[in-house]
């Protein structure tokens, strides 16, 4: 398999997503940089590259799949471990979001009692710091992307 060739490809692919739907903010947690679209690609692309030689990599769910891609020595364990949290985070984020929202976040626009949740489903003490801890990984995951994409 061309790596160069299926990395670039994903790249692209990935590439053309945001440009049409570019993560407007950090609370696009679908879109933005370091966000679910990346971590899924990079998780995806990952599979591709390592499942013939290593069936045992594939699985369909993001975080188990990034757990035996590290497993495999496919990926890195800091990578690995980037790109859990970071998905960990959004998809606890994303799931108080859905009930509550019909798109992402206007901070501005939150009212305290889903800015309480939000900061409960982060596992922090303040909003503040919520907002930091995902910018934050979202930050790590961009990166995390990035490499595994080289």
């Amino acid at each position: 398999m061309d790596w160069a060739k299926l990395a670039g490809d994903a790249r692209d692919m990935r590439a053309k997503v945001a440009a049409q739907f570019p993560g407007r903010n950090p609370w696009d947690l679908k879109f933005a940089p370091g966000g679910l679209m990346d971590i899924e690609f990079a998780t995806q692309t990952l599979q591709l590259r390592h499942a013939p030689e290593k069936p045992s990599v594939l699985s369909t769910n993001t975080i188990a799949a990034l757990k035996l891609l590290s497993g495999a020595g496919a990926l890195g364990a800091a990578d690995a471990d980037v790109l859990i949290a970071a998905a960990n985070l959004q998809h606890a984020l994303t799931q108080v979001l859905r009930i509550a929202l019909d798109g992402p976040l206007d901070v501005g626009a939150a009212t305290p009692g889903l800015k309480a949740l939000l900061t409960r489903a982060g596992g922090v003490d303040q909003f503040a710091g919520l907002q930091k801890l995902l910018a934050e990984r979202q930050t790590r995951a961009r990166g995390a992307f990035e490499r595994v994409l080289a």
